[in-house]
């Protein structure tokens, strides 16, 4: 199976990712983990949503996001590269993100949203966004963080 960057400059093809998403059912079982597919599906889009600053955050996040924040990715683009295989698997999040104990999900509605969200982000043109999770970020490290994220999940779930 091919990245999702298509070059050496990791430019980003949405076609591969949403061709994934599309990729996974109700069903599917994940390699590691306790979330069902549906549930995934929900955190991604939850992740996605936050890191699009579509929820208000608190003076708190703010603080946490310029200090925790930017160890965190420091992490991802320096130590781990956003390599999703070196990433940990079962890592704790933030606690908002948690969906392993949400039922009745609906997975088609879930993977709609989804996949236009990650379009809203492809299209994304500011240079520069302010995240509640990593603060000021360059428009190439907002995308990056959430394709790779939504990435990660899907490895788990073997729809890559």
């Amino acid at each position: 199976m091919k990245s999702i960057y298509n070059n050496e400059k990791e430019e980003f093809n949405i076609e591969n990712l949403i061709s994934s998403i599309n990729r996974l059912k109700p069903d599917s079982k994940p390699n590691w983990g306790v979330m069902n597919c549906s549930q995934m599906l929900k955190h991604c889009n939850r992740q996605a949503k936050l890191y699009c600053n579509e929820y208000k955050t608190s003076y708190k996040s703010f603080f946490l996001a310029n200090t925790l924040g930017k160890i965190h990715l420091f992490y991802l683009k320096y130590i781990i590269q956003y390599d999703i295989n070196k990433y940990k698997k079962n890592s704790r999040g933030l606690s908002f993100l948690n969906t392993s104990n949400i039922e009745n999900i609906d997975f088609v509605e879930e993977k709609n949203k989804l996949i236009k969200r990650l379009k809203f982000v492809y299209n994304f043109e500011p240079e520069y966004i302010s995240t509640p999770i990593h603060g000021k970020v360059r428009n190439e490290t907002f995308k990056k963080n959430i394709f790779v994220h939504v990435k990660y999940h899907l490895n788990q779930f073997n729809a890559l």
